[in-house]
């Protein structure tokens, strides 16, 4: 609205006493009417152009009164006409008070200044923040940027799955100058959540980057960097920042190359992080002195809940650190220590860690040269044990004997919480199947082992002994005896020398039904065969002589060679009887 200014004559008391305020319409008897009206002030308004609530003519009033009473000038701003130093305006009249739309435009300068400030600050803020303003949130167009920078051609799989949760990038081939290039995007990207660089080759100087990656993100909350080459001093850099990380609670530094070097910052990880849940440092360089002092840290470490120092070059010593490490934990829910050298010492130690230990579910003890005696000490915190849902002992020296100790534990624990018992690779005898099958129908309990050794019947002495004398005649008289024509079986096999390969010889007889063990089948198989051919000609009694024969000669020879045999199966048949 244009600015309403009014002006009100000081040449008496008794004109300014007549009039309430300086928008009261002058008095019409007024000799000065005329006068007031004909001011400047009031000759470009229009009649519709004022306009007054009665909000703003009260206001009006009451600044008025006070103009009147206390004779106060107003400042000089650029709002109208300008004044001399006696208080006069260019038509020699005294200013009483000068009103303008809103307050004056002083207060219009007041808020453009402070909306200017404003404007100020919030360049200010961009300026020193531009990653608060960023709305590029995958980080595309930084990558394919730095990408071009830096001389090199963007990884196109990145480009396409930049936007998923869990970026798998396994064997991609990164190496660090890539793994450089990929860290720009990575500090601001809020999409992925799981990190998965496995096999890329990336050294130190690509951890190093890394690091500066997940300080700065605040979204990736599992990260795997298995099979690469970060080493003890990229190790370090990583765990130097999970130090006091607080977003990432998996880690994967699997077959990194990291040796003790790294432990003592592993240790202040373990001590200070109170959000990683699982930490895979399997298959690395660890040696006795780590394990020592990383006995102390997983010993007091009361949140991680998922531990993995298998395949490490821990020996005897190293294991019963671990195992006693175990043993005094409250928080570990899984511990992988496969391939760790317990031995029958270590053995006692994890025996001791499954009595007292009431929070671990699954442990893998693979691979740890536990012999008999360990396993029966094993078999004793087994049968204390009422928490373990899952042992891994597969691997082990101590054979079907010692598998068996610790099944016939379990079995008198009635507490147990056993779920799954692993002896890979152990064969057992039919005692331990018949007894797993037992506890596998009545507690759910599923066992694994290697298989179960064959049980040799009960034979006769001498019948042994007539078989070991003429294995060659009692085969045949086998044969025979089950009616099978052992021409004609082999003929498929026999080159032009009647020679057959001796695993298809064993391959044959075994598929024939002839009710002979292997090793008896083994047995034949061996003393007729020269340089691991079977030579049938001694088989079918065939002589030797030059040449080879056609198939059709080949045939009436085996028909020969038959008959011939039939004679000398039958004396073995009576040598066998005999001897039952």
């Amino acid at each position: 609205m244009a600015d309403v200014m009014v002006a009100v004559s000081g040449h008496g008391p008794e004109a300014a006493a007549r009039r309430l305020s300086a928008l009261t319409p002058v008095v019409e008897d007024d000799e000065r009417d005329e006068l007031v009206l004909q001011h400047p002030a009031f000759r470009h308004i229009e009649e519709d152009e004022v306009f007054l609530t009665e909000t703003k003519t009260a206001e009006a009033e009451t600044s008025t009164q006070k103009g009147a009473d206390n004779q106060t000038d107003v400042d000089d701003v650029d709002c109208g006409e300008s004044r001399d130093e006696n208080g006069l305006n260019s038509d020699s009249e005294h200013y009483d008070e000068v009103y303008s739309d809103s307050n004056s435009e002083s207060s219009d300068c007041e808020s453009k200044e402070e909306d200017y400030e404003t404007d100020l600050e919030f360049d200010e803020e961009r300026w020193l923040y531009p990653e608060r303003f960023d709305l590029d949130l995958t980080g595309k167009a930084k990558y394919i940027k730095t990408c071009e920078d830096m001389g090199i051609s963007p990884t196109t799989y990145f480009i396409k799955h930049i936007q998923d949760r869990e970026l798998k990038m396994k064997f991609h081939g990164l190496g660090p100058l890539r793994m450089k290039a990929l860290s720009v995007p990575l500090q601001t990207n809020t999409n992925i959540e799981v990190l998965n660089l496995a096999g890329n080759a990336i050294d130190e100087p690509g951890a190093v980057c890394l690091t500066k990656v997940l300080r700065e993100n605040f979204f990736i909350t599992e990260l795997v960097l298995a099979e690469n080459k970060l080493g003890t001093e990229g190790g370090r850099a990583i765990c130097e920042m999970l130090i006091n990380n607080r977003n990432l609670y998996k880690v994967d530094l699997t077959a990194n190359e990291i040796g003790d070097g790294a432990v003592p910052m592993i240790c202040e990880v373990l001590y200070n992080n109170k959000l990683l849940k699982v930490l895979l440092l399997g298959n690395n360089q660890f040696e006795d002195e780590g394990a020592r002092q990383l006995k102390a840290a997983i010993s007091d470490n009361t949140t991680l809940e998922v531990l993995d120092l298998s395949w490490n070059n821990f020996k005897c010593k190293g294991a019963n650190f671990l195992a006693e490490a175990v043993q005094e934990n409250i928080g570990l829910k899984s511990f992988n220590m496969a391939m760790a050298g317990l031995g029958q010492d270590g053995a006692e130690a994890l025996a001791r860690a499954l009595r007292e230990n009431r929070t671990l579910l699954e442990l893998d003890a693979s691979l740890n040269r536990i012999n008999v005696e360990g396993a029966i000490s094993v078999a004793r915190g087994v049968k204390e044990n009422d928490t373990i849902k899952v042992l891994k002992l597969g691997s082990n020296p101590f054979d079907s004997k010692g598998a068996m100790v610790i099944l016939e534990a379990v079995d008198m624990n009635d507490s147990s919480e056993l779920q799954l018992l692993d002896f890979s690779n152990i064969m057992v005898k039919a005692g331990f199947a018949r007894l797993a099958a037992r506890l596998t129908e009545e507690r759910g309990i599923r066992i694994v082992s290697e298989g179960v050794i064959p049980e040799v019947g009960r034979t006769n002495s001498a019948r042994h002994n007539a078989f070991r004398s003429d294995p060659v005649g009692v085969f045949k008289a086998a044969a025979e005896t089950a009616s099978l024509d052992l021409g004609e079986l082999m003929v498929p096999f026999m080159d032009e020398e009647y020679t057959v390969d001796i695993r298809e010889f064993k391959t044959a007889i075994n598929g024939a039904g002839l009710g002979l063990t292997v090793d008896q089948v083994n047995l034949v198989a061996l003393r007729l065969s020269t340089d691991g051919r079977v030579q049938c000609r001694l088989l079918f009694d065939i002589p030797e002589r030059e040449g080879g024969g056609s198939e059709g000669s080949r045939e009436e020879t085996l028909s020969s060679g038959r008959s011939e045999a039939s004679g000398s199966a039958a004396g073995s048949r009576k040598s066998a009887r005999s001897a039952r």
